[in-house]
């Protein structure tokens, strides 16, 4: 029995040191970062409006396919058609996105394409810096069918 538990000893403690690790926090909160309306069409538009705590990046995440697609980052890359700049994203109060707007695909090979592609959960994200853990805000859009 003794054998037994000094062998379980080393798991239980990394069992520990994975739950100390921080959350990512992504706040919703209309008042500083509103998606309206929260549901739209393929042939709508979505409008966002940003508070003025508002961060300098911006992104979304399609559910249907787990699809991180970037709209604003800091040091974006030359393919990167950018929605805005992060500066001018932070002085914005409003934004529009629609079925021609396109997102940055991060990975090798990374390419622009539209975002709303698909019915279904959209989540877009409003950070300092969108690929840390820092967070930020959050709102999640519904795209229908037609």
């Amino acid at each position: 029995m003794r054998i037994l538990i000094l062998l379980l000893s080393p798991f239980a403690s990394l069992g520990s040191q994975q739950s100390e690790a921080p959350e990512i926090v992504w706040v919703e909160s209309p008042k500083h970062f509103n998606c309206n309306p929260s549901e739209i069409s393929f042939k709508d538009s979505i409008s966002i409006s940003l508070g003025e705590s508002s961060f300098d990046e911006l992104a979304i995440f399609r559910e249907s396919d787990k699809t991180w697609l970037f709209l604003v980052v800091g040091g974006a890359p030359e393919e990167m058609n950018s929605l805005m700049s992060p500066s001018e994203l932070k002085s914005t109060k409003v934004l529009s996105l629609n079925s021609e707007t396109t997102g940055f695909r991060w990975e090798y090979n990374g390419y622009n394409e539209k975002i709303f592609t698909v019915s279904g959960k959209y989540t877009v994200y409003n950070s300092d810096t969108l690929e840390s853990e820092v967070g930020g805000y959050k709102c999640d859009i519904v795209v229908t069918g037609n």
